[in-house]
């Protein structure tokens, strides 16, 4: 599987099953893999997940914060980690911009966000 494409098993801790449906097109493992998904969204569809997920992100940062930082996440944990970074790359269209881009800004193509392992 290639770093930007979703992640193909969309198992989520039991609280978080009800976000299920969105893990096979929404969690993604880069930031350029999350800000490419956002740029080519409608704003209705920015919208609709703003609206799904945002009322969760509180639950979600407590599960989270669960886990020790010096170990990695089990798959389900890390699924809605990336669920919940989406949700903050989408929330910046919905809550600042109006739109998936902003206007006059540098076009996403020629951006090259580095991945650190």
């Amino acid at each position: 599987m290639q770093k930007d494409q979703p992640v193909p098993d969309v198992s989520l801790p039991p609280s978080f099953e009800s976000l299920a449906h969105l893990a096979g097109e929404w969690a993604y493992a880069t930031e350029s893999a999350r800000r490419e998904k956002r740029a080519t969204s409608s704003m209705p569809v920015l919208n609709e997940y703003y609206n799904l997920v945002g009322p969760l992100v509180p639950a979600i940062a407590d599960h989270l914060d669960t886990f020790a930082v010096s170990t990695p996440l089990p798959e389900p944990e890390r699924r809605l980690f990336q669920l919940a970074q989406m949700y903050m790359e989408v929330a910046w269209a919905v809550e600042f911009v109006g739109e998936p881009e902003e206007p006059g800004q540098v076009p996403r193509q020629r951006w090259h966000i580095h991945d650190i392992d």
